[in-house]
């Protein structure tokens, strides 16, 4: 018994490819080939030792975003220091927010012609602008400090999207999953900023901790000028072969998804932009101890961000932005009836909860929804996402000062929430309706029971 062998057979089976492997054999000349084998048996010896682009650029480009987390959030800590060392109205407070948007807005606009030259333009110059902004808001005078916060607002508007851009086009079958982990280094960072803020302010060393977020910054600029970051387009892949003109889309749609993006933005920083005002004004004689308020709203963005990857397959995207968005509207309500310390970090730490999965999903959509011309697309969204973070959160404390009621301009955020869960239900596209069917869903596709 042969168990199933056939010499007959056998021979035909690999009769094919031995001819093949042959006639490609004498094609080479002795010599030429000879040589050849040499060369390739020594590559392995002779070549230098390089991590993959998927590894070694995201690596840094993680750090990276801890970085870029501290310094997003790091006005929102701060601001009551500003405001005091100033003597600011709310309105006048608020632009600090609106000044760091704004520039953010510059940053997102330039991106375009960055990207064109390459990923790496962009994240040089991002980092860099970060470095210097940040080190300028040491300097004393208000008009000065407020460019400061526009120069690093540039910096993050060019460093922020561009590194969204590039997880999404490296990451393929779990592209939501990696946005979130992406978006989760972005979170211990924004989580850190408010502890490392309060740390410094008790030791009177505020200057020195803007020194050195700079220099973290310029750091990260000086790594990623060495390395490699274009995307290597897959064969076969889907989005690289669609033409560039396509989307899958309707203009209706674009438009809810621009409004999305700039009512998110908008809502998460006011939420945690002026959180840590409210807190002190509610207990003036809790210290210090205000400024940890934002912490809670990062830490539950950074849990949220945390388990968005271990979401059940069956989940769509659509129904985990809408159930996100109901618990971060629940939250704020509460929020505005909060009598206490403790009653502020619940409610704001379940608002960041919902409001984790919201940004990855977004980035997931744009990618999904045009493809090769996302990275274009991208600086039309990223840069009305900035317009949000810098008019809302300004709007708040134009409501504050108008009112006389910090609570009564936090309702801004709260109506941001109902708009963008209504602007969601009508988005109808089989891509946003269907999401958890298609390869960029959470996890890789198992079939539906």
């Amino acid at each position: 018994m042969t168990l199933g062998f056939h010499p007959t057979r056998h021979t035909k089976f690999v009769r094919g490819p031995c001819r093949f492997l042959l006639w490609n054999t004498r094609k080479l000349p002795a010599e030429e080939h000879s040589v050849r084998m040499r060369l390739d048996m020594g590559s392995s010896q002779d070549r230098p030792v390089a991590l993959p682009i998927s590894s070694a650029a995201s690596v840094v480009l993680h750090a990276g975003y801890v970085v870029t987390g501290i310094v997003t959030t790091l006005i929102g800590p701060i601001l009551p220091v500003l405001i005091g060392r100033w003597s600011l109205s709310d309105q006048r407070a608020g632009l600090f927010f609106t000044a760091q948007f704004c520039g953010s807005m510059l940053g997102v606009s330039s991106l375009g012609a960055l990207l064109g030259r390459g990923y790496r333009y962009a994240f040089v110059c991002g980092f860099s602008l970060i470095a210097a902004g940040v080190a300028g808001l040491t300097l004393g005078n208000y008009l000065a400090s407020l460019a400061a916060a526009a120069l690093f607002g540039c910096g993050l508007g060019q460093a922020l999207s561009a590194t969204n851009l590039w997880v999404a086009e490296v990451a393929k079958a779990r592209r939501v999953a990696a946005l979130s982990i992406l978006n989760l280094a972005w979170g211990i960072g924004a989580i850190a900023s408010s502890p490392v803020v309060l740390f410094a302010q008790r030791r009177e060393a505020i200057p020195s901790l803007l020194y050195t977020i700079a220099s973290a910054s310029a750091l990260m600029a000086l790594i990623l000028v060495a390395m490699n970051l274009e995307p290597r387009a897959k064969e076969g892949d889907p989005e690289q072969s669609r033409p560039t003109h396509e989307a899958n889309i309707s203009t209706r749609s674009s438009l809810n998804l621009a409004g999305l993006f700039f009512l998110y933005v908008g809502s998460e920083n006011s939420i945690a932009g002026w959180v840590a005002s409210l807190a002190k004004r509610m207990h003036p004689d809790s210290g210090d101890l205000w400024a940890l308020a934002p912490l809670f709203f990062w830490g539950g963005i950074l849990t949220g961000r945390a388990l968005v990857p271990l979401v059940p397959f069956r989940w769509r995207e659509r129904a985990l932005l809408a159930n996100g968005l109901i618990l971060a509207a629940v939250a704020i309500c509460l929020l505005l009836r909060a009598k206490t310390f403790a009653s502020i970090a619940i409610c704001v730490s379940a608002a960041g909860l919902g409001f984790a999965g919201i940004f990855p999903i977004l980035i997931a959509w744009l990618v999904k929804a045009y493809g090769q011309r996302s990275r274009q697309i991208g600086v039309i969204m990223f840069a009305l996402a900035g317009m949000g973070g810098a008019t809302m959160p300004w709007i708040v404390g134009l409501i504050s000062t108008e009112t006389g009621s910090l609570r009564s301009g936090l309702l801004l955020p709260l109506a941001g929430c109902v708009a963008m869960f209504a602007l969601a239900a009508l988005m109808g596209e089989p891509i946003f309706r269907d999401a958890g069917k298609h390869s960029d869903s959470f996890l890789p596709d198992r079939g539906h029971p």
